[in-house]
């Protein structure tokens, strides 16, 4: 990942004739060990929209998957892949009830009450 994004930094910078970091902090990551932590962590990367606040004049930057699994018409993810995720919760409906529970305790966890509250973190 340093050498991807160090890579994409020197290009950026170079053609817009500037210096310095573009992506705030180092990069983490974190072993996903078992299905239940997957879970979670899949939900949220379908669905992070709705934790955050985003101005409904950004919306068109968000690339989610969600929409594609709604639709089930698949351009951004692999149309294996996902039947693959579907098939982990059996159907669409569970999948979709699964990924509104999880987005609901990040926020609770986050001290927001509902979707619709500002994100308070920076």
């Amino acid at each position: 990942m340093q050498k991807i994004l160090g890579g994409y930094t020197y290009f950026f910078n170079q053609k817009y004739q500037r210096s310095g970091s573009l992506l705030q902090g180092t990069f983490k990551s974190k072993l996903i060990s078992d299905e239940n932590y997957f879970r979670k962590i899949f939900s949220y990367v379908n669905q992070n929209y709705q934790v955050h606040d985003i101005p409904k004049n950004k919306m068109y930057l968000v690339f989610a998957s969600d929409k594609e699994y709604e639709n089930e018409v698949f351009d951004f993810v692999s149309k294996t892949e996902a039947e693959e995720v579907l098939e982990m919760f059996d159907n669409k409906k569970d999948f979709n009830k699964h990924c509104a529970e999880i987005i609901a305790i990040i926020c609770e966890e986050r001290g927001k009450l509902s979707l619709s509250e500002p994100d308070e973190l920076p």
